[in-house]
């Protein structure tokens, strides 16, 4: 009893009443107290034949009056409080009391994320869509004292300010389109509210959004400000049927029309039904190269391998595709591939013998020069270097590097360039520290000789991808004995592929800017080694010429929304350039002529992008979706928590009741049916309660 009448005090903590003089009449009540003991005070003379028949009335019928007369009373006193409460109009305590609201002036905050995972289907349309109905059907819900912002998230804009009751505002809503970009939408939000100039006392943010992603670091440094808001989270509901292409990765590095290519895909079923029997297509220039049919649960990922010919040279364009459901923006990974042609190739050696040798492996591997494009040059200072149109530079046994000859080292690999180098008696106090310091070249210790002996290459357990598929029939004969090598620390941005018997590193691969180096720390010198007669010597070279050369920064993914950069020769700067987007579009780009190359700013959709070159495609690239758009991301009401208090933020889901539960949250709910309903009880009870009783009337009039 004691814990029901602490609840009920409880709720009637929470009940506001919008007109509270009407509380007044509650001194009505006291009227059926007044009229129940007037009513005792009256007392009706009978006489009775035996003293007996008096105590069998006061025990019987006296008892039975006084408790009937005693709960019409109550009945009475209940009717007139319902209706006094009723009239009073009383609501439960709201997020934000309408009274206030619609008293002073305030501001309004209404943030419509329109990123690409608002995209999703529903029964009554894609999230966004609903987003915008259900904004433009609480508008009436805030005083004509509201000033509003309306904002959008995708690219991030206050597309209005101005009054709640401008007739435009629901054109406004309409007109905000949706997009396959990331939101960042508490960067949006902070932003917005953080703004000087807003001094309204009332302060509300409605933020529509299905929240992909939490509130970062930087979305707290403004929390004092924030603090004065209160903010509603709208959640336009949950995904039911999605499958999505989580990653498509390329397996091997060499990329040439007559061997395979292998792609790794990763397929996530992010939905929450079963999809049973589900093709997944890998397309090569639009035509159909692998398929594989699977079923997948609820929340399970699978990983699946495909294995494909190229079958041309230039840019080959692919993609690996599943069929619709509710978030097609998943569906599809576009990928786009450079399968070489021909390879530009310089040679600096550091005396004409080195040349020789360096033009005697690669006539073997091309000895018609049609794949091929080689210059050969003698110099053994790496001093004054024109790299920019090389694909592959071979650099033996240098003796000096200068400082400009560090720079356009530096400039040529983070523009994609390759190198292949040969590491000899390089003279130290001729090099300039940024060789190593900013580059990241390793460091010579020192020339090591093996005496009246030699030095092996100890072959890992696993075969690195440089020595697989070499075509050479036993590869644990053809490997070379080393006479003499140049020691090198490696450092841990640094890929040892192959060491020596004594552990120290034979072949080193490490990365700089978009370009790649193999540094080897012997010659092509039968005084160094025996490697210039071995059989693995051009299928080895071979395979570093495509490693190398195989430039990928012109058609590296970027996310969409992401500028793409793509790098440019010298001579062709002044030509004519086009970028086709997905949809067919197709815009004239002026290049960057001081960086010789084209940035691109609007790669605003999906898909595969084609830059010509007076015409002719030239290369082209795809745009990828944002990991953060990915819907298995989505958050929940109570990881909001570490950045809200329940006191300055509620969380809704956009339902088909939304304008009335919004209103509800937010005013609070009006009781004043609850009350009307009451008093009809309680009157329908007194009615039927304090009616005549026929045999009692009967019995009365007998004993008169």
């Amino acid at each position: 009893m004691i814990c029901w009448l602490g609840n009920g005090i409880n709720w009637l903590s929470t009940v506001t009443v919008l007109s509270p003089f009407i509380l007044w009449f509650l001194t009505a009540i006291s009227i059926p107290v007044i009229i129940h003991f007037l009513s005792r005070l009256r007392i009706k003379k009978v006489d009775f034949s035996t003293v007996r028949f008096i105590k069998t009335l006061e025990r019987s019928t006296m008892r039975k009056t006084k408790i009937r007369q005693l709960i019409l009373m109550l009945l009475r006193i209940g009717v007139i409080a319902a209706f006094v409460f009723m009239m009073a109009r009383p609501v439960t305590e709201g997020f934000m009391p309408g009274w206030i609201a619609a008293e002073l002036d305030s501001r309004l905050v209404l943030v419509i994320d329109n990123s690409a995972s608002m995209n999703v289907k529903t029964d009554t349309g894609t999230f966004l869509e609903r987003s915008i109905s259900g904004a433009s059907s609480i508008i009436g819900y805030f005083g004509e004292q509201t000033t509003v912002d309306i904002v959008q998230t995708c690219p991030p804009e206050i597309l209005y300010t101005g009054r709640i009751n401008d007739p435009i505002i629901p054109v406004v809503l309409e007109s905000i389109l949706p997009s396959v970009n990331n939101d960042n939408i508490w960067s949006v939000v902070d932003s917005v509210v953080t703004r000087d100039r807003i001094y309204e006392p009332i302060r509300e943010c409605i933020i529509f959004s299905d929240f992909q992603h939490r509130p970062d670091t930087s979305f707290n440094k403004n929390n004092n400000t924030r603090s004065k808001w209160h903010y509603y989270f709208i959640n336009p509901g949950e995904v039911q049927d999605n499958l999505s292409i989580d990653n498509v990765e390329i397996i091997n590095r060499i990329k040439i029309p007559n061997q395979l290519l292998k792609l790794r895909s990763r397929v996530k079923n992010s939905g929450r039904i079963y999809s049973p029997n589900t093709p997944l297509e890998l397309f090569f220039n639009d035509h159909r190269v692998g398929q594989v049919i699977s079923d997948f649960e609820p929340g399970s990922k699978r990983e699946f391998i495909f294995q494909a010919y190229p079958g041309i040279q230039g840019i080959l364009k692919g993609k690996v595709q599943l069929p619709n459901d509710d978030f097609e923006q998943d569906n599809i990974w576009y990928i786009s591939l450079p399968i070489l042609e021909n390879i530009r190739c310089l040679l600096l050696g550091s005396s004409q013998e080195d040349i020789t040798i360096l033009k005697m492996v690669f006539s073997a591997i091309d000895p018609d020069g049609e794949f091929l494009k080689i210059e050969a040059q003698v110099q053994p200072s790496l001093n004054r270097l024109f790299l920019d149109d090389q694909d592959v530079v071979v650099i033996h046994n240098p003796i000096e590097v200068t400082e400009s000859g560090v720079e356009a080292i530096n400039n040529y690999l983070r523009n994609g360039g390759g190198i292949i180098w040969f590491s000899g008696e390089m003279d130290m106090e001729r090099v300039h520290p940024d060789l190593f310091d900013r580059i990241g070249f390793p460091k010579p210790e020192e020339v090591v000789r093996a005496g009246d002996g030699f030095f092996n290459v100890s072959l890992p357990e696993v075969i690195p991808e440089i020595l697989s598929n070499l075509n050479v029939r036993s590869i644990d004969k053809e490997i070379p004995e080393f006479f003499q090598y140049v020691r090198h620390t490696p450092s841990s941005k640094h890929n040892v592929h192959l060491r020596l018997n004594n552990g120290d590193p034979y072949l080193i691969e490490f990365t700089k800017g978009s370009g790649y180096v193999f540094y080897l720390t012997s010659l092509l010198d039968l005084n160094w080694s025996d490697l210039p007669v071995r059989g693995i010597l051009v299928p080895l070279m071979y395979k570093l010429l495509i490693l190398a050369g195989t430039d990928e920064v012109n058609t590296s993914p970027v996310i969409v929304g992401a500028p793409k950069w793509i790098s440019l020769d010298q001579d062709i700067l002044r030509n004519q350039w086009e970028v086709e987007t997905p949809s067919g579009k197709k815009e004239l780009i002026v290049p960057d002529f001081n960086r010789e190359g084209i940035m691109f700013y609007r790669t605003t959709e999906l898909g595969t992008y084609n830059v010509f070159l007076d015409d002719e495609l030239y290369t082209s690239f795809s745009t990828q979706l944002h990991p953060d758009e990915a819907l298995y991301n989505k958050i929940t009401e109570d990881d909001l928590n570490k950045n809200f208090t329940d006191e300055d933020h509620k969380w809704m889901n956009l339902d088909s009741d939304f304008k009335q539960d919004f209103m509800e949250l937010r005013q609070g709910k009006s009781l004043w049916r609850t009350f009307l309903l009451l008093a009809c009880i309680f009157l329908l009870a007194e009615t039927l309660l304090g009616r005549p009783i026929l045999q009692q009337l009967k019995k009365e009039d007998g004993i008169e």
